[in-house]
């Protein structure tokens, strides 16, 4: 066997070493990918009611802060008609 034959064996083997890797670790790399879909689908109950309650507050806040808004414009609106007059 020729010095070039043996370079092509190594080179062929090498390649085919490159592809099964490659196929490895794409492999994992899906397994990864459906352990984290699966995970986002199924959030921890803990997780879920904590957002659940801060939503909730969030909302108390926003009504809150309509109503310290309104306030507030109806405040000024009376200070400057008394600045005018």
């Amino acid at each position: 066997m020729s010095k070039l034959d043996e370079a092509e064996q190594r080179l062929q083997r090498a390649v085919a070493g490159l592809e099964e890797a490659a196929r490895a670790v794409a492999s994992s790399a899906q397994s990864a990918v459906s352990k984290a879909e699966n995970a986002a689908a199924a959030p921890d109950p803990a997780v879920a009611a904590a957002l659940e309650t801060a939503q909730a507050r969030n909302a108390e806040l926003e009504d809150v802060n309509t109503v310290v808004a309104q306030r507030l414009d109806g405040a000024i609106t009376r200070i400057k008609t008394i600045l005018e007059d």
